[in-house]
């Protein structure tokens, strides 16, 4: 709707007059490097919110480990026998003082923050002295329907020192896993203290792609859904180039029975009906309804010749290879020494340390309670991880040993890399298989555009709740992110044997079966 257009304008506007502190706040990472490609020519300090409440602490405190929460969270069961859920608790901003005295300690004790506790510390410290929130000439905040009240309040609090625009849409919140609060913004748009601005016109789909849209709310407004969405136009925009791209592509492309293995098959025969080789910049957006389906439709494309494919970061998970990075960066890490000795050590020895790191009234560093047999196994680990790190040549024995630790079989490794490269052989290559693919779930999606969109296993049984019915706004609002990413046509392909419920929602003259 010309949202990073606007605030582009607003920076630049504010820098032709002398205004040059400029900052814009998103809640996660890919959704504020996008916002600093588009703002890349302007003058503004693009933050997530975390990365904005570290840069408020001291510099040897400013250090982030996403698992955290998971991490105290388990030390709170194995020490006190208390099972509590640390991040429902920050994200709602719930009083319990006795949890977070001893989430305080812990944390303390790792000298590591996680993304909402260093934003719940910002806004303590700030409401224990209100002189210290930072003044700019204008804070621009980005998918404010996808914030918490953690989030919220700390938006609130910047906002009583500074000129705020609060850009949103209730219709793309989806995380309510994160406790988002959609009707924070909408509450927003009724409150006086807030002047109210409609982006009226969507430049980026096509008519029918509109239309739809339309549809399905109507839909679900006359089915008890959506009660509390903020009611603002949506129109299609009308230019010479953007209706000849909407007589080109009238209709959605529906297409039933289309199974996991013949995925990659339709969307190949689709891509090289699409293709066209003057044009370099044709780009392919697939949306997957599970994440678990990403990996094996990326290896059959992949077989199929497809190489420009991207997929979602995949962030490692394995705790011991998360203990040894920690280690590696500070060899006196005692959250790194913490999770390799729950990895390396019994359950018991583990489970006695641990508690022996809380219980001593003086601190003392976690790795200096383990024996010396364990502590000389790490550090072998750690100069032989060292050295794969750095180029640097390593012995068979230590080859070994590292394998044995993480439990890695290079025979297993080399077959499947040698299974890949064999298969290269017989494939085709044509021009159409360079095209730029990039494959990501329905939460992914949000704010990318595309040529060309495919949401494949749209089945009932994975897009809506347990038994195919629709529980939740959720459902909708995911639906309707998905369709409104492309900017030329839209194919839905379901393994069922019948409409998806949304796509049933729409007028038939609007969608094309195949």
């Amino acid at each position: 709707t010309g949202k990073s257009f606007l605030f582009g304008r607003i920076c630049k506007n504010n820098y032709e007059k002398g205004k040059t502190k400029n900052l814009v706040l998103s809640f996660i990472n890919e959704l504020v490097n996008d916002l600093a490609k588009d703002l890349y020519h302007q003058p503004a300090e693009v933050r997530t919110l975390h990365s904005f409440a570290l840069k408020m602490f001291p510099k040897e405190n400013r250090k982030l480990f996403l698992g955290l929460e998971k991490i105290i969270e388990e030390d709170y069961k194995i020490i006190d026998n208390k099972e509590i859920d640390f991040r429902k608790i920050l994200c709602n901003l719930i009083e319990r003082n006795d949890d977070l005295d001893f989430y305080s300690k812990r944390r303390k004790y790792y000298n590591f923050f996680s993304p909402d506790c260093s934003i719940y510390t910002l806004i303590k410290y700030f409401e224990n002295d209100k002189t210290k929130i930072p003044k700019y000439h204008q804070i621009l905040v980005d998918e404010f329907q996808d914030f918490n009240k953690l989030e919220s309040k700390l938006i609130d609090l910047l906002s009583e020192n500074n000129s705020l625009l609060i850009v949103g849409d209730d219709d793309q919140s989806l995380y309510s896993f994160k406790y988002a609060n959609p009707d924070e913004i909408c509450l927003k748009n009724k409150s006086r203290d807030y002047d109210s601005f409609k982006l009226p016109f969507c430049q980026r789909c096509t008519e029918v792609i509109i239309n739809a849209f339309h549809d399905i709310v109507d839909r679900a407004k006359e089915k008890g859904f959506l009660k509390k969405r903020a009611d603002r136009p949506y129109r299609y925009f009308p230019s010479e180039k953007k209706d000849k791209i909407s007589k080109e592509n009238s209709k959605i492309l529906v297409k039933k029975q289309v199974y996991q293995d013949a995925l990659a098959y339709n969307i190949e025969h689709e891509i090289e009906k699409i293709f066209d080789p003057k044009d370099k910049n044709t780009s392919v957006l697939i949306i997957c309804s599970l994440k678990t389906q990403i990996d094996a439709l990326e290896k059959r494309l992949y077989e199929k010749g497809f190489r420009n494919i991207q997929t979602p970061l995949k962030i490692e998970t394995k705790e011991l290879m998360d203990g040894f990075n920690l280690l590696l960066e500070n060899k006196e890490c005692n959250l790194g020494w913490r999770i390799v000795s729950k990895c390396i050590l019994s359950k018991k020895k583990f489970y006695d340390i641990l508690k022996k790191s809380h219980t001593k009234k003086e601190q003392i560093n976690f790795k200096d309670l383990l024996n010396s047999e364990d502590m000389e196994y790490v550090k072998s680990i750690l100069t032989t991880l060292k050295k794969i790190q750095n180029n640097d040549k390593i012995i068979e024995e230590e080859r070994d040993e590292v394998f044995n630790c993480f439990n890695y079989n290079p025979s297993d490794i080399a077959i499947k890399k040698l299974r890949s490269d064999l298969n290269q052989d017989f494939i085709q290559k044509k021009a159409y298989k360079d095209i730029s693919i990039k494959i990501t779930t329905i939460l992914g999606s949000k704010g990318l555009t595309r040529d060309y969109v495919f949401l494949v296993n749209f089945d009932d049984k994975y897009i809506l709740d347990k038994g195919g019915k629709i529980m939740t706004n959720e459902n909708i609002r995911k639906f309707l992110v998905a369709l409104t990413r492309a900017k030329k046509r839209i194919y839905i392909y379901t393994s069922e044997n019948k409409l998806p419920t949304f796509v049933s929602w729409i007028n038939t003259k609007f969608y094309q079966e195949d």
